[in-house]
């Protein structure tokens, strides 16, 4: 692994729920991870932090690493939501087929306000990952009357071990001037569409984002 990438890598474990910074070591010869440093909030288990960051790093650069590598520093339980930030629900979910196109819609809520979104596109799986991003986001964006703005940087499949994941990265601005880049990741399972959904609802319900 390179420099670059292991400060790349250190800004996409930064963005882990619990997690509030993040940095990772190489050796300076091999290029290997040695260690992997967190400061994460006091309110998630250590134990399934540990299990994010091997996950996360699995996915992202491909390295299975050792746990004991990981050491975490945890602080008071800052990370919980407070009344003024996101607080989204999946209100519905699906995909239907009209020849080699597909279409996707997406339902959420947040409160007693409630948007849909639908995205149509041509029939493949990469493209199910993609709409379905866009339109959790666009109905997202809706329901919070535009005081949260959001870009789907990049969403792909990853099998691990025969299970296949999908893995996102998003950019969220608030309202109040608030950027963070977000990385959010799932199993893919029956329904892709809600799975990808929820998955990014969870991402910013968690992130402290207010607006």
């Amino acid at each position: 692994m390179e420099v670059k990438q292991a400060e790349e890598l250190s800004k996409m474990l930064s963005t882990l729920d619990g997690v509030m910074k993040a940095k990772v070591i190489l050796d300076p010869e091999s290029g290997e991870l040695t260690e992997v440093h967190i400061l994460a909030y006091g309110d998630k288990n250590p134990k399934q932090i540990v299990r994010d960051i091997e996950t996360a790093i699995l996915t992202i650069s491909g390295e299975r690493i050792d746990r004991r590598i990981i050491s975490i520093a945890q602080m008071g339980g800052e990370g919980q939501t407070e009344d003024n930030t996101a607080g989204f629900k999946v209100q519905s979910a699906g995909l239907s087929e009209d020849g080699t196109e597909i279409e996707i819609s997406v339902g959420i809520t947040m409160g007693i306000s409630s948007k849909d979104s639908k995205r149509r596109g041509i029939k493949s799986f990469k493209n199910v990952l993609k709409l379905s991003a866009e339109a959790t986001m666009e109905a997202m964006e809706s329901v919070a009357e535009s005081k949260l703005k959001f870009s789907l940087d990049e969403i792909r499949e990853v099998t691990i071990e025969d299970r296949k994941f999908f893995i996102g990265i998003m950019t969220v601005i608030s309202s109040l001037g608030m950027t963070k880049e977000l990385v959010f990741s799932g199993k893919i399972e029956f329904n892709s569409v809600k799975d990808i959904a929820e998955a990014i609802i969870e991402k910013v319900n968690s992130s402290g984002l207010k607006f």
